[in-house]
């Protein structure tokens, strides 16, 4: 019977999302000017990420940079110092290597960065007060670490906002004895910090690369409005479409044909006849007229624009007799 229950545990899912995408509004970005859009995150067009060396080196902008701001407005902000807040936040550290080094990785964007360390930071102050009830709180605050820490965990995945640093939150507001004597104001602080290296990471990583990825999921929210679709987790520290029995039975890697502009690829051991190449040659055929038509509309288009914009400029030029006239 036992066995029977863990397998029957396999299945269950809690998808908080299935709930959550009914409201939320679908992503306003394309609608906005291309310097905002570009600025939160948009593109047009997908592209690879820079080479490591620049990622290297936009790392190492973005860490500086991003801490150097938090702990700069922690320092000098006399409604934080009052608290006596530490020199910088530890778990902030490990943010960093997540929003200005890996910045595809879903575990780093907003979503899980700004309410991965909010949930974290209520459990961790949460679980420290209930704590602190004992009399030797000193003898038994790695308990409630260790508590703390395992809460925020089960939260955070519950919730679809895994952001690892967050569990170094919660450690610290019940191990760190500054941070302990902060109490409830923790949870503001981290959620400021959050929001500071955000806005750092939307100018640094954006100069040459693209972050966010996406702000809310990865997902459609209009089609997941349309079908009541539902997610579960991806195991990099996102969501991904739940596929039905079918779908995890033969929607395999190594069973799939996949076909671009490009190339058309095969899995390795699957051969095919002449009249079978060909109708996929058509295909990767159509693809590539297909992208071609898009580029050169989107170059017209542009054109067009500019040809009406010039045309629509015009000059003042003065005549000797002091009158004007326009210049089309």
């Amino acid at each position: 019977m036992a066995i029977g229950c863990v397998h029957v545990a396999r299945t269950w899912d809690f998808d908080i999302d299935r709930y959550l995408n009914r409201v939320i509004p679908p992503s306003p970005l394309h609608k906005l000017p291309v310097p905002v859009s570009r600025l939160l995150g948009y593109r047009k067009e997908k592209k690879q990420d820079v080479g490591n060396v620049l990622g290297a080196m936009w790392s190492l902008v973005g860490a500086f940079c991003g801490l150097a701001v938090v702990a700069a407005v922690f320092n000098n902000t006399k409604a934080i110092h009052m608290h006596h807040p530490p020199a910088l936040i530890a778990s902030f550290g490990a943010s960093a290597i997540l929003e200005y080094n890996s910045i595809r990785s879903p575990l780093g964007q907003p979503r899980n960065a700004l309410l991965g360390h909010t949930f974290s930071a209520l459990i961790g102050v949460g679980i420290s007060k209930l704590f602190q009830y004992h009399s030797d709180y000193a003898s038994v605050e790695w308990i409630a670490g260790a508590v703390a820490c395992s809460c925020a965990s089960a939260v955070m995945l519950l919730t679809g906002t895994v952001h690892p640093p967050g569990g170094a939150s919660a450690v610290l507001a019940a191990t760190d004895p500054v941070i302990t004597a902060m109490g409830w104001y923790f949870v503001p602080l981290v959620m400021w910090g959050a929001t500071l290296m955000l806005s750092v990471g939307l100018v640094i990583n954006n100069i040459q690369r693209q972050f966010p990825m996406y702000w809310w999921t990865p997902l459609d929210v209009r089609k997941a409005k349309v079908e009541d679709e539902e997610t579960v987790p991806d195991g990099r520290g996102g969501v991904e479409r739940k596929e039905s029995e079918e779908e995890q039975r033969y929607d395999q890697e190594i069973e799939k044909i996949e076909i671009n502009g490009a190339e058309v690829m095969l899995p390795d051991d699957l051969s095919l006849n002449e009249e079978e190449a060909k109708v996929l040659e058509r295909l990767r055929e159509r693809l590539r007229k297909r992208v071609d038509a898009e580029r050169e509309a989107a170059i017209v288009e542009k054109v067009d624009t500019n040809s009406e914009r010039s045309s629509t400029e015009f000059t003042m030029v003065h005549s000797h007799s002091g009158s004007s006239h326009t210049r089309l």
